[in-house]
């Protein structure tokens, strides 16, 4: 489908509906809201179809009638376009000639198959007219109808007689119409046309008839004595010279017949001069001035064309010199939106990733100013650790010192041990001498008799407690014995916890020696580190001042980039706009081209 009827039907949407149901409807098919429908464009009839589709669902209204709506709109939209098609005088007239207004618009138009709009004459104020379309638009056309009523201001009555499919599967639709008025004028003769006898169209023989029947009937009743043979020969020689004489007047008709058919063949060129001192040079003369009128119109058409060709080649260069530049500004311009849109996200990226960092060094800073004074107090607790171990030193010396003491006096004991288990075996030796005296003594008591029996109970009870403190010196002996080797086991273990309690004093004086270095190292480290923090928290105070400064130049590049985006896009449309411009101008042509070869056909 042309683009020329997709743009009306368009046009005579919006007219109908608002421009955001429209513009919805134009994305459902990927068309730009702004998009330029231009003559020559062909166009798929499912995306317009498509259209219409979405035009119905988002109105609730069905598609016959929004066709219809359009027909009847459409007219105003054509009126706009073809302007000259609708200075007639009658509805009648508008209608009777717009298949041929289709046909030109095929002609001129390469590629567009509008409908056929066939009207047939019935009277002054009846036709039919045979719709037949391959679409099949039955309601749009009822639509044109009732639309060109609505133009013309005048009552339109139609009656569908017939609806169908042909045999080559186009629609078709037979109408019938009648019109309020109409522009023809019927002029009927009576006198000419009792003339022709009703059957008769020569001139000559009409002007010969009547002369030769009023020769006869006159003859008949002007003569008493009727000779009916000699009355007809007469009317027979008035009719034929009649006719003679009728033909040779009328003659130059043909020459009229044969002007009038050179100009329906578009010949203004040749001129032809009668000279026959009657009405018919004058009807000559009249179409040879006629001829002038045309030839000097159609010359200044010719010659318009020419200039107006000339024109718009040269306009056609310049267009296309500006298309080149208006290409190359906008590639120009995108590339340096790119950039500003390209500079403006790294600006921004970089800015964000330095705040980021800056924030994360700010909070590092807060950290380590924290850590700082954990620093210094650690610090001191170090000083004051190294103060405690020292110490602990020196008391660990003191221990190893009391250690040599017990160490000592376990040694000593040892020895008191071993003194007493000498008195022991001492007691032990008396012991044994005591029973062994208290034996001897029992004896003697028991040899003396009664006399006796008292010491022989001494003696006993001698005995007993001379076994009994060999008991008790036996359990103190083993007893001290046990005690001997517990002394001697723990005076080795305080010997072994000597020896190492003098391995680690040693290694802990090497420790603090060395911890008292390590100590002066990590306070100068802490004095340094705590120095750097300061330094560290002055240059973020003034990192911060610079994010600042960048936060400025980053807000300053999306404006800068928005404004570039916004020439670019304004540069493009300006660049749309000169394509569409370039594009018109070759449609321009095409059409001054068309209209020139249509020219050509009138000989001047």
């Amino acid at each position: 489908m042309k683009g020329t009827i997709v743009s009306t039907w368009l046009n005579s949407l919006r007219n109908i509906f608002d421009d955001n149901t429209i513009d919805t409807a134009l994305q459902t098919i990927d068309w730009d809201k702004d998009k330029i429908v231009t003559p020559l464009e062909d166009i798929n009839d499912e995306e317009i179809f498509e259209v219409f589709n979405q035009v119905s669902k988002l109105t609730n209204m069905s598609t016959n009638e929004i066709w219809r709506k359009v027909g009847k709109q459409n007219i105003n939209s054509f009126y706009k376009w073809f302007p000259s098609y609708f200075e007639r005088y009658s509805l009648k007239g508008f209608l009777m000639m717009m298949d041929d207004v289709h046909s030109q618009l095929t002609r001129l138009i390469k590629g567009a198959t509008p409908p056929r709009l066939i009207a047939k004459d019935i009277n002054e104020k009846e036709i039919e007219i045979t719709y037949i379309s391959k679409r099949g638009l039955y309601d749009y056309f009822l639509g044109l109808l009732e639309g060109s009523s609505e133009f013309f201001n005048e009552k339109l009555e139609y009656n569908i007689l017939d609806s169908g499919t042909l045999e080559d599967g186009r629609k078709s639709m037979k109408v019938h119409i009648k019109v309020e008025k109409s522009s023809d004028t019927v002029i009927n003769v009576v006198s000419s046309k009792l003339f022709s006898l009703g059957f008769f169209k020569s001139i000559p023989l009409k002007i010969s008839i009547l002369p030769s029947i009023i020769t006869f009937l006159a003859l008949t009743f002007t003569n008493s004595n009727i000779n009916l043979t000699s009355n007809i020969i007469i009317s027979l020689i008035t009719f034929i010279s009649t006719y003679i004489i009728a033909s040779i007047v009328t003659k130059p008709i043909n020459i009229v017949n044969n002007e009038i058919e050179k100009l329906k063949k578009r010949d203004f060129a040749s001129k032809t001069t009668l000279k026959t001192k009657d009405n018919i040079e004058s009807i000559v003369n009249t179409l040879n001035d006629t001829k002038e009128v045309l030839k000097k119109d159609f010359l200044f058409l010719k010659g318009g064309t020419d200039d107006l060709t000339k024109f718009m080649e040269e306009f056609t260069e310049i267009a296309q010199t500006m298309k080149e530049f208006s290409d190359s500004i906008s590639s120009v311009v995108h590339e340096v939106a790119l950039g500003a849109t390209s500079q403006a996200e790294e600006t921004g990226d970089s800015v964000y990733q330095l705040d980021e960092y800056v924030s994360r060094l700010s909070n590092i800073v807060k950290e380590e100013t924290e850590s700082k004074n954990q620093l210094e107090e650690a610090s001191r607790g170090l000083q004051k650790s190294f103060d405690e171990i020292k110490q602990t030193t020196e008391l660990i010396n003191n221990v190893k010192d009391n250690f040599s003491d017990v160490n000592i006096q376990s040694k000593e004991i040892s020895s008191q041990a071993n003194k007493i288990m000498e008195i022991s075996s001492t007691v032990e030796a008396i012991s044994d001498q005591t029973n062994l005296l208290a034996l001897n003594a029992a004896i003697e008591a028991a040899g003396a008799g009664e006399a006796g029996r008292g010491f022989t109970v001494v003696a006993q009870e001698i005995r007993k407690l001379a076994e009994h403190s060999k008991e008790s010196v036996g359990q103190i002996n083993t007893n001290l014995i046990s005690f001997i080797n517990q002394i001697e086991a723990l005076g080795e273990k305080i010997q072994s916890q000597y020896n190492q309690l003098e391995t680690s004093n040693q290694t802990l004086e090497k420790v603090t020696i060395n911890n008292q270095a390590s100590t002066d190292k990590i306070l100068n480290t802490s004095s340094v580190i705590v120095r750097l923090i300061d330094e560290l928290s002055s240059e973020t105070d003034r990192l911060n001042n610079v994010i600042e400064n960048i936060h400025s130049l980053a807000s300053i590049a999306q404006e800068n980039s928005a404004a570039s985006e916004e020439m670019s896009a304004t540069v493009t449309q300006y660049t749309e706009k000169v394509g569409d411009l370039s594009d018109n101008i070759s449609l321009f042509e095409t059409l001054i081209n068309n209209f020139k070869n249509e020219l050509k056909k009138y000989s001047i």
